[in-house]
């Protein structure tokens, strides 16, 4: 079965390697110069024992890299774009017309929404029109979503990427870089006049080696998140067993309707229809400080976000696939993802949010100019797609009795699917389809061999500088 557009995804290619769109080409560009600048300056300089013209290279080259790797879509991303304009889904139209920048100079309140989504549906989905809202848990008559990855496939990364490619120059890198960290953080260390600059300098000492393994470990998870989103069968809810399993389909209304979600309880930042969401509350910082050093007092300053509140929560949902649905219980999954933010708010601090959070904020935080505040909202919304790898089990007493009436006899009908995690299946629910999911996917390569690559070498400068040094 192939999907409205005859489009099917399935094994990927031996290198991916994708410009990026529009006006990125430009920095994109850029970045790819200097890194191919810096690799000939390094390589000059290793061939004429240039140790100055082999650190300029490698100045040139570790961000460039960065950059490109940043910059770089996968051309699964590139093929979803194109899927999406030619599709025009309604949550694509939606966001595309109504995304953006909205607020005023001169009252200081700003509020943005993304122009796109990288978690919507990439092909066209059915709307409320089409649900069946007396047998919610019934079949649909335009039959399984098009989105299904019974219908249009899994895709499967290419063995490399950009991200790969890159990376493992950085690779190249990581040993020398390492050392010149160390002995430049000694050197701080051994010259600083207060403890934050000591500890700046023991930053730049140990930095590399904690950031790579960091790096490490975040991709081997990252990986086996991945690696198992490939292999894990998805199933047909009409079809659809007891147990560990993976499941795609449309948030739909269960037998009682979200509440209504108000960001830091304000009634102007009221969302509804919210199954699953998150929101922050963070404010902007500024302190200036004189400091003393050898040249006299010097006056410093700080920019900082706090995070002042956060809260999250969730509503029952039926899951539906075309083919029928299922009770979700969203709270159970302690491993979400949202993607995106909806919306976002920003309000200066002026005199009257002053009289507003003043006495709080100015006990918590002295000394510390208040610049701006701003409330970030997440969430799953009524329609939207729904990945999750879950576990399904017979319905609890207080998804039963008088909230709603199934006349249906289906196994799907009288099960729920929770956040419940077993040997080798990590259980986890994410705003998308399986394509959204994999939409940045990489190979096993670039997830668990070069990033390891990285560490070690960033273990090994590190070790030697600290023998060269003394310690």
């Amino acid at each position: 079965m192939e999907s409205s557009s005859g489009v099917r995804f399935g094994e990927g290619e031996t290198i991916d390697f994708t410009p990026p769109s529009g006006f990125m080409i430009v920095p994109w560009v850029i970045s790819l110069l200097a890194v191919v600048i810096g690799l000939l300056w390094s390589f000059i300089g290793l061939v004429g024992n240039n140790y100055p013209m082999m650190t300029l290279g490698g100045i040139l080259v570790v961000p460039g890299c960065l950059l490109v790797i940043w910059l770089t879509p996968t051309r699964l991303e590139k093929a979803y774009d194109e899927i999406r304009v030619e599709e025009k889904p309604r949550d694509f139209v939606h966001r595309s017309e109504t995304g953006g920048r909205t607020g005023s100079f001169w009252t200081g309140h700003y509020s943005n929404s993304p122009k796109n989504d990288d978690r919507g549906w990439v092909f066209s989905a059915p709307g409320p029109e089409h649900w069946d809202k007396e047998d919610r848990y019934g079949p649909d008559e335009m039959g399984i979503i098009s989105e299904h990855p019974t219908v249009v496939g899994t895709p499967i990364p290419a063995t490399i990427s950009a991200d790969g490619i890159f990376t493992a120059i950085i690779a190249l890198y990581s040993i020398p870089v390492s050392i010149l960290s160390v002995n430049f953080g000694v050197e701080v260390m051994q010259s600083a006049g207060d403890s934050e600059e000591w500890f700046f300098g023991l930053l730049l000492a140990i930095g590399p080696a904690l950031f790579s393994i960091g790096y490490a470990i975040s991709s081997w998870k990252t990986g086996t998140k991945m690696q198992l989103t490939i292999d894990v069968p998805t199933s047909k809810i009409r079809s659809m067993a007891a147990g560990e399993l993976e499941l795609v389909g449309q948030v739909r209304r269960w037998a009682s309707p979200a509440p209504a979600v108000s960001v830091g309880g304000d009634p102007a930042r009221t969302y509804q229809n919210l199954h699953s969401w998150r929101w922050l509350y963070e404010i902007y910082l500024r302190r200036t400080r004189i400091v003393m050093t050898d040249d006299g007092p010097r006056t410093e300053t700080e920019y900082r976000w706090e995070t002042i509140a956060q809260e999250n929560g969730g509503h029952n949902f039926i899951l539906h696939d075309g083919t029928g649905g299922v009770l979700v219980k969203p709270d159970t999954f302690a491993d979400q993802n949202l993607g995106q933010y909806i919306r976002e708010w920003k309000v200066d601090h002026n005199r009257n949010l002053g009289e507003i959070f003043g006495s709080m904020i100015t006990t918590t935080f002295g000394g510390w100019t208040i610049l701006e505040h701003k409330w970030t909202l997440w969430g799953m919304a009524l329609g939207d797609p729904c990945y999750i790898l879950g576990k399904a089990t017979n319905r609890s007493k207080e998804t039963k009795g008088e909230m709603e009436v199934i006349e249906r006899n289906d196994q799907h009908t009288l099960m729920e699917v929770i956040g419940k995690s077993g040997v080798g299946f990590d259980a986890r629910l994410e705003r998308g389809t399986e394509l959204g999911v994999l939409g940045r996917v990489k190979s096993q390569l670039e997830y668990k061999i070069i990033p390891g690559i990285v560490a070690a070498g960033c273990l090994a400068g590190t070790y030697l500088a600290m023998v060269n040094i003394g310690f």
